[in-house]
């Protein structure tokens, strides 16, 4: 609660702060007033909850800060802003479940590309030696605007310590099959995405969740 200025007749000339308590003159009265307030405003329920949207949203979002990644992955197709801000929308808008105050992704409903291209087929991912991941998936060049040689995105993502192995060009869509070196999260439970880029790196598709490996499964 604030306090209320009021005339100090018992302390004389009171100039200066002590404590949350600050003094001066006005119009020849010595007033008091709080130099802090004691309440913070610690927002609404409904503050809080979008806080805590953007939180988990940003946990997931700022391994790929910095890369170039995500301005690929989502293409601009004209619109202002960064991809960070596009990938940051199809998270906030389709990929969170529960509600305030344990909100968490949804990992099946994230998108790490978004775009006009066909989208992968029949996509599979198995865990083979040296700390390989390889996904294999059915090639659909024919589809669409889809192209033999658009390249593969892949993401590997460790929720437990929020870092992420990717690459936007680990093989085409006819090769039917891409591998992801995924040593940096040896031994943490891992979340797997696939998509398309172009090869003017113009169009991409929406990414399909491939799979969780837990721990256990995936020692090394």
């Amino acid at each position: 609660m604030l306090w209320q200025e009021k005339v100090v007749e018992f302390l004389g000339d009171f100039i200066g702060t002590i404590g949350p308590v600050t003094g001066f003159m006005r119009n020849g009265h010595n007033l008091l007033r709080s130099s802090t307030s004691s309440v913070k405003n610690k927002g609404t329920s409904l503050q809080l909850a979008q806080q805590e949207k953007i939180d988990v949203c940003t946990r997931f979002i700022k391994v790929f800060t910095g890369t170039g990644f995500l301005n690929k992955s989502f293409p601009a197709y004209g619109h202002t802003g960064t991809g960070y801000n596009r990938a940051m929308g199809a998270l906030m808008s389709r990929a969170l479940t529960g509600v305030y105050p344990s909100m968490q992704l949804n990992y099946q409903e994230v998108l790490i590309s978004k775009g006009r291209l066909p989208a992968v087929h029949s996509a599979k991912v198995v865990k083979k030696a040296n700390n390989i991941l390889q996904f294999t998936f059915t090639d659909n060049s024919a589809d669409g605007i889809a192209s033999p040689n658009d390249t593969v995105i892949l993401v590997a993502y460790a929720a437990d310590i929020q870092q992420a192995v990717f690459g936007l060009y680990n093989g085409f869509r006819e090769d039917k099959k891409a591998s992801l070196n995924v040593t940096a999260l040896k031994g943490h439970a891992m979340e797997t995405w696939i998509g398309f880029l172009s090869a003017d790196e113009q169009d991409a598709s929406d990414s399909v969740w491939v799979g969780g490996w837990c721990k256990q499964i995936y020692n090394g």
